[in-house]
């Protein structure tokens, strides 16, 4: 417990000095500003959370992920915009999917843009808030990329199998992971509401285990961050 404490004001302390450092620290984002502090600070509280990629990488080299699109400034939205629309999806998905099984709320941030988004599950389905400042207490967090979620969301990779594959990591509670997998696994199997079903001549990308088994996530102490502690998020503000 005292060690939670400790790391918890060191990285409220890091968070205050970053916002000196940067006034736009606190609406820092991925789609206009520079993310690195915020990334950095994000691996130390959620360790090894900067694997996710390394193992996006490794899949796109082996052609299970498509290859990203060129970099170019996000000047309308864009971008941002598709983003946002994989990310509705996903939660609708959460909240239809989960075979009457309440999973855990969930936080999820994308690891490039640092941008964060909440799912809130209730008895009613899954609420979800893009461009938020960070996870609430007691959220599982998971750390993925924007070509993951788009995939999920088009239904050609499940939950589950990224997870397998190192696409997503999970923080917090062993038991609350559980629960998530064992709710939203299957999610991805097929196109989420509000994604366009392709032609029946398009082939999906065909996803195989790899022959190590992911390395298990650590349970860090569930934070809320707070509107001033954006340098780790992808705040609201900018749109």
């Amino acid at each position: 417990m005292r060690r939670h404490v400790y790391v918890t004001r060191l990285f409220l302390l890091s968070l205050a000095a970053a916002a000196t450092l940067s006034p736009s620290a606190s609406s820092a984002c991925g789609y206009h500003d520079d993310v690195t502090m915020a990334r950095g600070l994000l691996n130390w509280v959620y360790p090894d959370a900067l694997h996710v990629l390394g193992s996006i990488s490794a899949a796109i080299a082996a052609h299970r992920l498509p290859p990203p699109e060129l970099a170019a400034p996000d000047l309308f939205g864009a971008k941002y915009g598709k983003t946002v629309r994989s990310l509705e999806r996903l939660g609708r998905g959460l909240g239809a999917t989960s075979g009457g099984m309440r999973g855990p709320s969930v936080s999820v941030v994308l690891i490039e843009p640092m941008l964060w988004a909440r799912f809130e599950s209730g008895e009613s389905g899954s609420r979800t808030r893009v461009h938020v400042t960070g996870p609430e207490p007691g959220d599982v967090v998971l750390v993925s990329g924007e070509i993951v979620i788009g995939e999920i969301a088009s239904g050609r990779l499940t939950i589950r199998k990224a997870h397998e594959l190192g696409l997503i990591r999970l923080y917090g509670p062993a038991a609350q992971q559980a629960r998530f997998l064992l709710a939203y696994e299957q999610v991805g199997r097929q196109p989420l509401p509000g994604t366009a079903v392709k032609a029946a001549s398009s082939k999906p990308a065909v996803f195989t285990a790899p022959a190590t088994a992911t390395a298990e996530a650590s349970s860090p102490p569930q934070l809320k961050i707070s509107d001033n502690g954006g340098a780790l998020a992808c705040g609201p503000g900018h749109h």
